[in-house]
């Protein structure tokens, strides 16, 4: 049972124990420290971008893959890290995983050339992959209590939240002395995590042994990634025969990873999940709006320093409506939702993301009311596909695979949306304001993708019944809020 104090409980060979509060306190706080720097690392990079481009002579076209290596990396190995996380244990991995992001970090703020930059921000990727299914895995079973659970869950997400939001602000905030500390930034909190997590985290055993997928892994990953390269190499070349094999070759490895995943017995995705019209729709819409929300963030980072010449600590201020739409929602939301139903919350949601991108497309980088809209708009898809993509029989077979793959999903759609945005942003012609309008365009095509998408889940019924929805759904592997 849970300690009456609210603290944690853990397992050891086969009995639970009470902790104290104050254990319970700490060990909330250092997970939801690892999820705010992983997440952190989304934003934190964006405002550096122009800094790190005239530091190190970065072309455009390769500046993206500052943003892309992460995004592809941790979504591509995200469902193996979840495998992990049952194999080796999941204290085992989530140190091995904060390891692996603190010395990425450290790397990439040792960096002299772009291609050092890129192979850390990848390496950064995969020890988030490790760090945020352990974590959270850490959490959901150290508050075995429903209501404990509940509230641990809620202080876990607005943390991870106040990390997305935060990001662009510190950034500018750091950069203003020099691009290197977003990268050296994490290296600190890693070092206390890290120490806090030999005293603090269960010491639970493996729970199960089998094989690992390996090879799905990165056949999944390399693929998304070629497609991303075949795009990107589109924009900045008029030649289409590297771009083509490039996309060719990554559709063959993607279709290579579909085809593994139906023959191994132990597969790191259950494509059956795809049967289920609410799961399909649910990634495919948060995927598009991962491509449209995160390729904007992007060209209004580039845009306001390269543009209009304001300065990376302005920059980062710029991005605060956004962070109040996301909170001003952070509760309501998960009344909301449930009320209207995930199909029309979906069509809500992506609704506002169009009205805001086509008119910061129009107004040229938008305003305060834009991103407002886009915040309030992110809490609601977020909510909304979570909600339909874990819901359900077929769901509740395979929950931690159902949690997952949203994740997934939402980065390769993030990796995606900043290639093909980034590509538009230098093939466009004329001033910086019209090729950034022009791949605002773009990115708001995206939205109204992910709008259409929405018809694919099923209407259902509202719920007039307000659900809590952070434990429904505690196998979740820790993405964007």
């Amino acid at each position: 049972m849970a300690s009456s104090t609210g603290g944690p409980s853990e397992p050891s060979s086969g009995k639970q124990d009470s902790a104290a509060p104050n254990r319970g306190t700490a060990l909330l706080a250092t997970l939801a420290m690892a999820q705010f720097m992983v997440v952190l690392d989304f934003t934190i990079v964006n405002v550096a971008l122009p800094s790190i481009q005239r530091g190190l002579h970065v072309p455009t076209t390769t500046l993206q893959w500052l943003v892309t290596a992460y995004a592809v990396t941790f979504g591509g190995f995200l469902l193996l890290g979840g495998r992990l996380a049952d194999v080796f244990g999941r204290a085992r991995l989530y140190r091995i995983g904060l390891c692996l992001f603190v010395v990425a970090s450290i790397s990439g703020g040792l960096a002299v050339e772009p291609r050092l930059l890129i192979a850390s921000r990848a390496i950064q990727g995969i020890g988030a992959s490790m760090l945020a299914p352990a974590g959270l895995s850490l959490l959901v079973t150290s508050w075995p209590d429903e209501r404990q659970r509940s509230h641990a869950l809620g202080v876990y997400g607005a943390v991870a939240s106040a990390g997305f939001a935060a990001g662009a602000v510190i950034g500018g905030l750091l950069v203003e002395v020099t691009w290197r500390l977003v990268f050296f930034v994490n290296v600190p909190v890693g070092v206390v995590l890290f120490v806090a997590s030999w005293r603090l985290l269960p010491a639970g055993q493996p729970r199960r042994s089998g094989h690992l997928d390996v090879a799905g892994a990165l056949a999944a990953t390399a693929g998304v990634a070629l497609l991303v390269l075949g795009v990107t190499r589109a924009g900045d070349t008029l030649k289409p025969t590297q771009p083509a094999i490039a996309v060719g070759v990554g559709l063959v490895l993607l279709v290579g990873f579909v085809v593994r995943e139906r023959r191994t017995a132990t597969p790191l995705l259950n494509l059956d999940l795809f049967k289920d019209r609410s799961i399909l729709g649910a990634n495919e819409s948060l995927l598009a709006y991962g491509a449209c929300n995160t390729g904007a963030i992007l060209l209004v980072t580039l845009y306001l320093q390269e543009g209009r010449g304001l300065s990376p600590l302005v920059t980062g201020l710029c991005f605060i409506p956004q962070a109040v739409g996301a909170f001003a929602l952070a509760g309501p939301a998960s009344k909301l939702v449930p009320a209207l139903g995930p199909r029309r919350a979906l069509t809500a949601g992506l609704s506002l993301a169009l009205l805001a991108l086509v008119g910061s497309a129009l107004s040229i980088a938008g305003g305060p009311l834009a991103g407002l809209l886009m915040g309030v708009s992110a809490r609601i898809v977020q909510v909304a596909s979570t909600l339909a993509g874990t819901a359900g029989p077929v769901a509740a077979r395979s929950e931690g695979s159902a949690s997952a793959v949203l994740t997934a999903s939402r980065q390769v759609g993030s990796a995606l949306g900043v290639a093909v945005v980034s590509a538009t942003l230098v093939t466009a012609h004329g001033t910086a304001s019209h090729r950034s309008a022009a791949a605002m365009f773009v990115a708001a095509a995206f939205a109204l993708v992910g709008l259409l998408t929405t018809r694919v889940v099923p209407k259902g019924q509202a719920q007039p019944i307000l659900l809590r929805l952070e434990h429904r759904f505690p196998r979740h592997a820790g993405g964007l809020p």
